[in-house]
């Protein structure tokens, strides 16, 4: 699992780091429970590699980077997926249909994402992109 942020901001009031970075869901994991945002980062993995599934899977793996904004109400906009996934199938037509389906099916997930708290900068909540990999199996 990669986690990546960014140092500082962009032209449009979005913060790539902030002193407080958002949290998806309350940790559960004991020895993150003092680190708020890399069990956030382990949860969206974990969210997306159990939420993604394939008809017949070839048992294969693959991931991909999404990047999106976590806004001061813990909504989600502006999702991309730097990255798509990329799969090992050797027919070019299925290995596209395959790989869009995937696609597909990310963007749809991330979407819908909620966060529980959003970003906090000098006691103000704030927009925040976060951007990371997810994997799972095709």
């Amino acid at each position: 699992m990669a986690m990546t942020t960014f140092a500082q901001s962009n032209s449009e009031d979005v913060l790539r780091r902030a002193e407080v970075m958002p949290v998806f869901q309350d940790c559960q994991e004991e020895r993150l429970a003092d680190a708020p945002f890399p069990c956030t980062m382990k949860q969206l993995a974990d969210y997306f590699r159990n939420a993604i599934t394939v008809e017949n899977p070839i048992g294969n793996d693959t991931k991909c980077v999404i990047s999106l904004v976590v806004e001061t109400d813990g909504s989600v906009s502006d999702v991309k997926m730097p990255r798509g996934v990329f799969v090992n199938v050797e027919d070019p037509e299925a290995k596209a249909q395959l790989q869009d389906s995937l696609n597909a099916k990310v963007l749809a997930l991330a979407q819908k994402l909620q966060f529980k708290s959003p970003g906090y900068q000098d006691g103000e909540k704030v927009r925040v992109l976060i951007q990371f990999s997810a994997g799972f199996k095709y």
